[in-house]
C-alpha cells in the first residue's frame, strides 16, 4: 500500500481530537445534543484549521448508527464510509472547479432525493467563495428552504467574497489560527506515536513556519521525517524550509541597533549564499521587530507573542537597547521594502538599501529619518527632549530691556550638537504680549519680496495653478505699510480683476506669508513705467497664455474681458 501523508493519517475523527477550535466544537455538540441543527452552515477561517474536517465530523454525528450523537463511534458502516470518503450521503463539491450555474442546478435537482444509508444528506461545498455570481444566486433558494433531510455546509477561507444574501442564510463559524503551543503539543504526540525523535527547537521552528495551520505543520513534519536520517534537529528544519534562524534575525537587529552597516551587508550576503529567499528574510525581520515592538510596550507574555520562553528572553534583552520610535521607523521601512520586493527583480538590493537607511539615519530623507537624527543628537548632548514651558509660568528675575539688534555668538564658545538650534532674537520684555512684539517688528521691504518672489510663485503654483497663471507676469513694485503692490503690464486687466477676487487673493497672501513669515495684503495694478529688476528670477517664466494653453490641452483660447 502506498504511503499515506501524515496530515491525512492524523485527520481528527471526532470533535475531541480537533485542536484549537473549542468554541466551534462545543456549539455544534450542544446543537446535536439538543436537536437544534440548522440546515445551512458557513465554516470560515485560516487554511489548515479544520473546517472541512469539522464538516465531515458533523456528518458522522448525524448519520452514525448510534446517533444523532455528538460523539460518533467511528466503527459503524456509516462512519467508516464517511471516513473512507465513499459515503453516498455525504457529497463534497469543489467549488473551485464546479463553480458554474450548471453544477448548482444539478445540485438543486439531486438534493431532493432521500438519503440512501443515513438520516441526512450532507453537502460540503469547499472553496465556496469561488462560486460565480450566477451560481451563488441559483443556490439562494436551496439554502433558504432545503429539504428536511438535507444539510449544506459552505467552507471558505475568504468569507468576504461571498454575497451578503448567502451569508444571511447560513449559521457562521469562524475558525481561528491555532497557537504555536497547541501545534507543538500535536506534533509531539504524532512524533511519539510514529517513533520519530525530534528536538524542541525544531518543533518551535515548524510551528512558527506553519502560521497557525495544523495541516501545514503536519506536512512539514512528514517532509522532515523523509529528510532526516536520525533525530530531527533545528538545522534540518532550516535546511528544508529555507527559513532564517532566530539567531540570524537577532544578529540583524543587533547590527541595526549598533549602526553597523558592514555587519548588516555581511549578514545579507551570508543568507543569500545559504540559498535563503531574500523576500522571506525581509518577512522574518518584520516578524522579529513586530514582536520586539510588543515587548517594548511592556507586554512580556509568551502566550501573547505566540513564542517560546527562550525567544521571549532574547526579545526582552534587545528591547532595553532601543525605543518604540526606532522600532516603528524600522517596521515602516521594512514593510515598504517587502511590498516593493514582491514585484522587483532585485529584492536583495532593496533589502540592502533598507538596512543602510536603518543604520544611517543621515541618509534617510524621510520625516522618520529626521526624527532619528534629532534623537541621536540629543542623546550625544546628554539632554532630554525639549519641552515647552507652561504658559502661566513667568520667568524669574527682573524684565530685560528690549534689544534692538540680534545677539552675536561668542567666538570663544565651541559649537556643539546642542548649538545647532538657532536662537530667536529677543525684541521685547519677557512679559510683553506676542502681539505687541510682532507689532514692533519692522515691515517687510520690497527688496525682500523681490528676492523671494520665485519661491512665492512656486508656493502659489502648488496651491492653485490658475492663480499662478494670473500672477506669473506680475512684478512686486512696492510695500506700503502692510500692503504688497504688484504691477502687471498694460492689457492684463483680466488678471488684475481675477487676482482681486477673495478666493484668489487669499491664495497669494497665504503664499507670501509662508515664504516671508509676514502677512501682506495684495493689491494689483496696471504698471506702465519701467520694470524693476528682480535679483532672483521666477522659477517658472511661462506666460499666462502658455499656461492657459497647457491647462486646456494645448489649445490657445482667446480670453475677452466682459464689461
Amino acid at each position: 500500500m502506498s504511503h499515506v501523508s501524515v496530515y491525512r493519517k492524523w485527520r481528527p475523527k471526532s470533535f475531541d481530537e480537533l485542536i484549537g477550535q473549542e468554541r466551534v466544537t462545543r456549539t455544534l455538540q450542544n446543537a446535536i445534543r439538543t436537536n437544534r441543527v440548522v440546515h445551512a452552515y458557513l465554516f470560515a477561517g485560516h487554511r489548515g484549521t479544520g473546517k472541512t474536517t469539522t464538516a465531515r465530523i458533523l456528518a458522522k454525528c448525524l448519520n452514525c448508527v448510534q446517533g444523532p450523537t455528538p460523539t460518533p463511534d467511528n466503527v459503524c458502516p456509516n462512519c467508516q464510509a464517511i471516513n473512507g470518503g465513499y459515503s453516498v450521503d455525504v457529497i463534497e463539491i469543489d467549488a473551485a472547479s464546479n463553480r458554474g450555474i450548471e453544477e448548482i442546478r444539478e445540485l438543486r435537482d439531486r438534493i431532493r432525493l432521500a438519503p440512501t444509508e443515513g438520516r441526512y444528506k450532507v453537502y460540503i461545498i469547499d472553496e465556496a467563495h469561488m462560486l460565480t455570481t450566477e451560481a451563488a444566486n441559483a443556490l439562494l433558494k436551496t439554502l433558504e428552504e432545503p429539504p428536511e433531510h438535507a444539510i449544506l455546509v459552505l467552507v471558505t477561507t475568504e468569507p468576504h467574497r461571498l454575497p451578503a444574501t448567502i451569508l444571511s442564510r447560513c449559521q457562521r463559524f469562524d475558525f481561528r489560527r491555532v497557537s504555536q503551543k497547541e501545534i507543538v503539543t500535536r506534533l509531539q504526540l504524532i512524533a511519539q506515536v510514529e517513533g520519530v525523535t525530534i528536538e524542541e527547537p525544531a518543533l518551535a521552528l515548524i510551528a512558527g513556519s506553519a502560521d497557525g495551520s495544523v495541516r501545514d505543520a503536519e506536512s512539514i513534519l512528514d517532509q522532515l521525517i523523509s529528510f532526516a536520517s536520525g533525530p530531527i534537529t533545528a538545522a534540518d528544519v532550516v535546511a528544508v524550509l529555507g527559513i532564517v534562524e532566530e539567531q540570524t534575525a537577532r544578529q540583524f537587529a543587533d547590527a541595526i541597533f549598533a549602526r553597523q552597516v558592514g555587519e548588516c551587508l555581511a549578514l545579507v550576503s551570508q543568507v543569500v549564499d545559504e540559498g535563503k529567499d531574500v523576500r522571506q528574510v525581509t518577512r522574518t525581520l518584520i516578524d522579529h521587530f513586530r514582536d520586539l515592538l510588543v515587548v517594548t510596550t511592556g507586554a512580556r507574555d509568551a502566550d501573547l507573542l505566540d513564542t517560546t520562553a527562550s525567544r521571549l528572553a532574547t526579545l526582552t534583552t534587545q528591547a532595553e537597547r532601543t525605543t518604540i520610535e526606532n522600532i516603528l521607523r524600522t517596521l515602516n521601512i521594512l514593510s515598504a521594502t517587502e511590498s516593493e520586493a514582491r514585484f522587483s527583480p532585485q529584492p536583495r538590493l532593496l533589502l540592502e538599501i533598507a538596512l543602510i537607511r536603518l543604520c544611517r539615519p543621515d541618509m534617510d530623507p524621510s520625516l522618520e529619518g529626521l526624527l532619528a537624527r534629532v534623537q541621536s543628537l540629543e542623546q550625544r548632548a546628554g539632554t532630554p527632549p525639549t519641552q515647552a514651558p507652561p504658559t502661566d509660568q513667568k520667568p524669574s528675575g527682573p524684565p530685560r530691556a528690549p534689544e534692538t539688534t540680534p545677539r552675536k555668538a561668542t567666538p570663544s564658545r565651541p559649537a556643539g550638537p546642542a548649538d545647532s538650534r538657532a536662537e530667536v532674537p529677543v525684541t521685547g520684555p519677557a512679559d510683553t504680549p506676542l502681539s505687541a512684539v510682532l507689532a514692533d517688528r519692522p515691515h517687510v521691504a520690497v527688496e525682500d519680496v523681490r528676492r523671494q518672489w520665485g519661491r512665492v510663485l512656486e508656493e502659489i503654483k502648488r496651491t492653485k495653478m490658475f492663480c499662478h497663471a494670473l500672477i506669473i507676469e506680475g512684478i512686486p513694485l512696492r510695500v506700503e505699510a502692510s500692503t504688497l503692490v504688484v504691477g502687471l503690464r498694460p492689457g492684463y486687466n483680466f488678471h488684475v480683476e481675477n487676482l482681486h477676487r477673495p478666493e484668489n487673493r487669499s491664495v497669494v497672501e497665504d503664499a507670501v506669508e509662508r515664504v516671508l513669515r509676514h502677512r501682506l495684503h495684495l493689491q494689483c495694478m496696471i504698471h506702465e513705467g519701467p520694470t524693476p529688476a528682480i535679483s532672483a528670477a521666477p522659477i517658472d517664466g511661462d506666460s499666462f497664455v502658455t499656461k492657459t494653453a497647457q491647462l486646456f490641452g494645448g489649445q490657445i483660447l482667446e480670453v475677452k474681458h466682459l464689461e
